[in-house]
């Protein structure tokens, strides 16, 4: 049981407790500075120790928005990859219709120039070995496409259809040692043949020693093809020589057509 000293001090603890709260709160209300005075001072008790807090835990606060930055920095470069990428694609989509816009512009003026009836054609597929030269087209049987007809672009004579099925058929190229394809040097209109070579050379056949041929002359289909029409161009004289054996010049042909980066076609179907 308390006794009643101890009720007594307890009472006055509480009492002088509850006068300095009154006190405070009056000298809050009428003396603003006195509450500014004592953060302040609180400020500097505690100053050193803050110091040390943050001389402590500095680095690992750096270190964590350092981690931060780096996921973000992370997520800002793949969101750019991924823009850039985007870009990229759609200057390439816009580049390549634009080069395969010329193209058939181009196959078209020729169609329309030389009056053939044609279907245009697509590369998709290209096969170059020793013994053959060959590429593939997306068009066959069913676009009116025979075995025997001629392939050109706008650049000149590709070579011609060796077979073909119903949505697709097989070119030898002109330097396939398989081809053969009359011929004549537009400047003379000397006659020969156009043969291609194990070494994918292609050569202009059959020009007797006395013909006068010179390099740079342009050599073109002749009329005499069952499928391919006359004055098409093939390539140009690359280089000419004789041999005491050989009744023939033998004469190299550097073709207009490069057959390596041939992506779209006509096929002669009627001329």
């Amino acid at each position: 049981m308390t006794s009643p000293r101890n009720s007594l001090r307890n009472i006055i603890i509480i009492s002088i407790i509850i006068i300095i709260c009154l006190i405070i709160i009056t000298a809050s209300f009428k003396d603003v500075n006195f509450i500014k005075r004592l953060k302040t001072k609180t400020l500097d008790i505690f100053r050193p120790l803050q110091e040390k807090i943050f001389t402590a835990f500095n680095p690992l606060v750096k270190a964590v928005d350092s981690v931060k930055n780096v996921f973000g920095l992370s997520q800002k470069v793949k969101e750019l990859e991924r823009e850039k990428s985007s870009l990229l694609k759609d200057y390439s989509e816009n580049i390549n219709l634009k080069i395969e816009n010329n193209s058939f512009r181009n196959l078209l003026d020729i169609k329309q120039r030389k009056n053939y009836k044609t279907v245009c054609a697509k590369v998709i597929g290209y096969n170059e070995e020793k013994w053959e030269s060959e590429i593939t087209l997306n068009a066959g049987k069913n676009d009116g496409v025979m075995e025997g007809m001629g392939v050109i672009n706008e650049k000149g004579f590709i070579g011609t259809v060796i077979l073909s099925a119903s949505d697709s058929c097989k070119v030898r190229l002109l330097n396939d040692q398989q081809t053969n394809i009359g011929a004549r040097i537009l400047s003379s209109r000397s006659l020969g043949m156009i043969e291609g070579s194990s070494s994918k050379k292609i050569f202009l056949n059959y020009i007797p020693k006395e013909d006068i041929v010179y390099n740079g002359d342009i050599v073109i289909t002749s009329e005499f093809g069952k499928h391919i029409p006359p004055e098409i161009l093939i390539g140009i004289v690359k280089n000419v020589s004789n041999s005491e054996e050989n009744p023939f010049k033998t004469i190299e042909i550097e073709p207009f057509v490069n057959f390596r980066s041939i992506e779209n076609v006509l096929v002669i179907l009627e001329w």
